[in-house]
């Protein structure tokens, strides 16, 4: 979803630029400026585009490495300064068009009043005679001349002037009107034109330096999610970075507990409270749909059971291979750029609860013993290391049991391995069931079991062991 909507981005801005240079043809100068602004701008999205294709492939570090280097930001800002550039060549150019019209205006209408003085001069002098026959027409063509210096481009002359003379010279001054309409009506359209072409590539840069920065805080995200080790360093990461990404949109993550099958909450953020009981997988619509569920009238729309009457809310299932990862749960509406982000949110996210997943599993496949899931030796030695030197600085008790299960060698050679692991199992859960949660309970190894107990001292240990 992010690639098509880059796409069109990217479609839309190679667009713009492309027409900037067709119409800069006539300009060797600017349209050498926007070939280069176009460019930079293919480079800038071919280098954006690097990041996410190492990302997909799983090369986070390769896409962290690429968004450091700070070449985006270097292309940005060399697009940014080439663009100032062209628009104030741009602006320059169209101040000397301006210049040059009003000077041909000016230029215009004094040869007109020159040659309304002349005409005049001419007919009084050489025609005597016929002064009351031209002072008409001649009233007639200085109202016109007046009316055109002062800014009226529509003023213009009737040619039945009574004379062919006349005629002709309104003709004349007809054509040089409309010639001088069509010189400022070609201006106003090339203003027009640079104005939308101009409000188009700084929304189309905005746009790009915006997402850009979205970008490089998303892989900063990502970075610091795969380090995450345990539930609440993921919980603080999702926290801090995702009202960045997504400002003044309150909103929920929730996690799939297999185990539980229902949506656990990981992380919160906006000012919001969620049930730390979570919910059920059959109440979120997005679920059941398998795709994104929107609610901005809930009057006219089918309203998620996990989720307030009269809320307008948006829910993104988050989903890996077909299974169930979580939901990303966000109150308001969600505008077309946040949509773009809440995508590249919700892939980084799934992508880091698919990893955290996976750790926490290996974690446990190294440290519990498969056939009782206690603790295995490897962690008893670790953690009695730990508790002693605790015990020492704090001065508490510490109580360790070491014990075995009498006569199992004989009841496994009779009964057989099967019955023996059952035997382990069921001594496992009595020893769950008798200690603390904050109590150690490991497989020492065979039938042997030991108990590290903090805060314990002899005889309360000794009661629990008897």
């Amino acid at each position: 979803a992010y690639a098509r909507s880059y796409a069109e981005r990217v479609d839309s801005a190679a667009r713009t630029i492309a027409r900037v240079v067709e119409q800069t043809d006539d300009n060797p100068l600017q349209h050498a400026r926007a070939q280069e602004i176009a460019l930079l701008m293919k480079e800038r999205s071919a280098f954006l585009l690097q990041p996410l294709n190492l990302a997909r492939r799983g090369d986070f570090s390769g896409a962290v490495a690429v968004i450091a280097s700070g070449r985006g930001r270097e292309l940005m800002d060399a697009i940014s300064v080439r663009a100032q550039g062209f628009l104030d060549e741009e602006r320059a150019l169209q101040s000397t068009r301006q210049d040059a019209a009003v000077q041909r205006l000016e230029s215009g209408k004094r040869l007109a009043i020159l040659g309304a003085i002349a005409v005049a001069l001419v007919v009084v002098g050489s025609f005597a005679l016929l002064v009351r026959a031209i002072r008409r027409p001649l009233a007639t063509m200085m109202r016109a001349m007046t009316a055109l210096g002062s800014g009226e481009q529509d003023a213009r002359i009737d040619t039945a002037m009574g004379s062919r003379e006349f005629a002709r010279l309104a003709v004349g001054y007809n054509a040089m009107a409309d010639r001088l309409r069509g010189a400022v009506a070609d201006q106003g359209t090339s203003e027009r034109q640079l104005q939308i072409v101009n409000t188009e590539l700084e929304q189309n840069t905005k746009s790009l330096r915006e997402r850009g920065e979205v970008i490089e805080l998303l892989g900063g995200m990502a970075h610091r999610m795969q380090a995450a080790r345990t539930d609440d360093e993921l919980a603080q990461i999702i926290r801090v970075f995702v009202p960045q990404v997504l400002p003044d949109i309150p909103g929920a993550l929730y996690a799939h507990n297999n185990s539980r099958n229902c949506l656990v909450p990981v992380a919160s953020w906006g000012g919001i409270t969620v049930p730390i009981e979570g919910f059920a997988p059959e109440r979120c619509w997005a679920l059941r749909r398998g795709q994104s569920h929107s609610v901005e009238d809930p009057s006219r729309e089918i309203v998620c059971g996990h989720v307030a009457e009269n809320e307008v809310y948006h829910c993104e299932p988050l989903l890996a291979g077909g299974e169930v990862i979580g939901v990303l749960y966000l109150q308001g509406r969600i505008g077309a750029e946040n949509r773009f982000r809440m995508n590249v949110l919700t892939e980084n996210i799934a992508s880091a609860l698919v990893n955290h997943r996976l750790q926490r599993s290996l974690r446990e496949q190294t440290i519990r013993d498969p056939l009782t899931s206690l603790f295995n030796r490897r962690y008893m030695e670790e953690t009695l290391k730990l508790e002693i030197a605790r015990s020492l600085r704090a001065g508490s008790p510490l109580s360790l049991v070491m014990c075995d299960i009498d006569h199992f060698k004989r009841f496994n050679d009779e009964f057989g391995h099967d019955a023996g692991d059952s035997v382990l199992q069921m001594v496992a859960a009595e020893m769950r069931s008798r200690f603390r949660d904050g109590d150690v309970i490991c497989r020492f190894g065979g039938e042997e079991f030991t108990i590290i107990a903090p805060g314990r001292n002899r005889a309360t240990i000794s009661m629990l062991a008897a």
